[in-house]
């Protein structure tokens, strides 16, 4: 039984990306079956291939191949049966991987090297607030309060300050008065310089002795 090639068209992907491919020969009249890939390689039901990398759907026939190589490129032919299996359609798809210098490597090195600028000028943006704040206190002193030293002032402070109220002594008699300042007796008192001149006329001169 020959295949009936119903349409062939073209498609290009960029390398590295996923390539979807549909089935041009699946439609109301016909069953899907397989891939036949560059006539080397079969993908569909009952045959081994690699299903991490295609994938397809059985009632659509649609195709994807993950992270396509330019050494892939080439003629995919998707094989539909007729309902009543009589004939059997094929539709054609001609993929084209472009090579693209711009890998997914490439990518990551990209963001790398942007996010590493973003750190740089952050830095960049904290260090000159730093210095700016540091001119504005350089040159100062700074000088530490102790806050010990204050209160031991203010203590003293109010202890030379604070009026020392007296305490009430004894009370003070007659007699006690008498002792201390002595006795006030007029008959007494002595005149201490007529005794004085007296002792002097009775003791003789040195001379005269």
């Amino acid at each position: 039984m020959t295949a009936e090639i119903k349409t062939s068209i073209m498609t290009e992907v960029p390398a590295g990306s996923t390539a979807v491919l549909n089935c041009n020969s699946n439609d109301y009249d016909h069953n899907f079956m397989f891939w036949l890939v560059n006539k080397t390689k079969i993908i569909g039901p009952d045959n081994d291939f690699d299903v991490k990398k295609y994938k397809y759907e059985v009632l659509s026939g649609k195709l994807w191949i993950d992270n396509v190589s330019p050494s892939e490129s080439g003629h995919y032919v998707c094989l539909s049966k007729h309902l009543d299996g009589s004939k059997i359609s094929a539709g054609e798809v001609e993929m084209v991987v472009n090579d693209s210098s711009f890998s997914t490597i490439d990518a990551l090195k990209l963001v790398a090297i942007v996010v590493s600028i973003i750190v740089l000028i952050g830095c960049a943006i904290i260090y000159l607030r730093l210095r700016k704040q540091w001119k504005r206190y350089e040159g100062r002193t700074v000088v530490p309060v102790d806050d010990t030293e204050e209160d031991d002032n203010d203590e003293i402070y109010n202890r030379t300050t604070t009026a020392i109220t007296p305490v009430p002594g004894p009370s003070r008699n007659i007699s006690s008065e008498h002792l201390l300042y002595g006795i006030e007796n007029q008959g007494l008192d002595t005149d201490f310089n007529s005794v004085f001149e007296n002792i002097q006329i009775k003791t003789p001169s040195p001379s005269l002795i």
